[in-house]
């Protein structure tokens, strides 16, 4: 995509899908490509023009029809994973992939000789056995007949969790709240929402749920075989960063 300009100026968006794809469409419809693309609650104070894009789902919609069309099935589910990750600086990389897709065709999918493709292409695989190792990882305790767990991923992975609890436990009725986005999921009746939350006031354990957990621990223990503990191991297959929220290490 030559005649692209580059400008020191900063898009920044609604943080939503949707909205980066309104800021794709303003970039080519201004033939610019911007110095970087922020979601609007983590844009900093700097020097730079700052250009605020609103979602506009017209817009949205006809680059998102364009993806598959130009870059093949397999490119939008992969772009919106992207947006999930913690990469930083993704939003750019994603428009990248998007110019290079619009000039390439399917083919992009499998150019990781290309830094940008490589780049998205093992955010998203990380995303995605981060959200794989959580659906493990998850600790819920019982409030008044109410699962609640909290998390703290890298990435977003808020709405895969959400599927596969969903998915597994269908008639109960659980929250799960991400500290680290701010981002709560509430599930009942088979159908969750996910919502921003600055906080989830969780109540004391009360005598029961206390003794289940007391238990789970025992349990933990228990099968554990003195002989032939290997820490190492552990931490390989269960990453200490995940110990904060997991009932057996507190």
């Amino acid at each position: 995509m030559a005649n692209f300009i580059n400008r020191n100026i900063i898009y920044y968006y609604d943080g939503t899908f949707d909205g980066f794809l309104c800021c794709v469409f303003e970039s080519f419809t201004r033939k610019e490509k911007p110095a970087d693309i922020v979601s609007e609650k983590n844009i900093q104070p700097g020097l730079l023009e700052r250009y605020r894009i609103m979602t506009d789902a017209e817009k949205a919609g006809r680059v998102r029809k364009s993806i598959p069309k130009e870059m093949g099935s397999e490119a939008l589910p992969f772009l919106e994973s992207a947006l999930m990750t913690c990469l930083e600086h993704k939003e750019m990389h994603m428009l990248d992939f998007m110019r290079l897709g619009y000039k390439t065709g399917p083919k992009v999918m499998n150019m990781l000789a290309n830094d940008t493709v490589l780049t998205l292409t093992k955010a998203v695989k990380q995303m995605t056995h981060e959200a794989h190792k959580f659906t493990g990882f998850v600790r819920f305790s019982v409030y008044e007949g109410l699962l609640v767990s909290k998390i703290k991923p890298k990435n977003f992975v808020l709405h895969i969790l959400a599927r596969h609890f969903a998915e597994r436990m269908p008639d109960e009725k659980f929250v799960i709240y991400d500290e680290t986005n701010k981002f709560i999921c509430a599930y009942a009746k088979g159908r969750y929402v996910i919502s921003e939350s600055d906080e989830v006031n969780i109540p004391k354990a009360d005598a029961e749920e206390q003794a289940y957990r007391d238990l789970w621990k025992m349990f933990y223990d228990t099968i554990a075989v003195k002989g032939r503990e290997n820490p190492k191991c552990r931490m390989t297959l269960m990453p200490k960063r995940y110990w904060s929220n997991m009932t057996e290490f507190q």
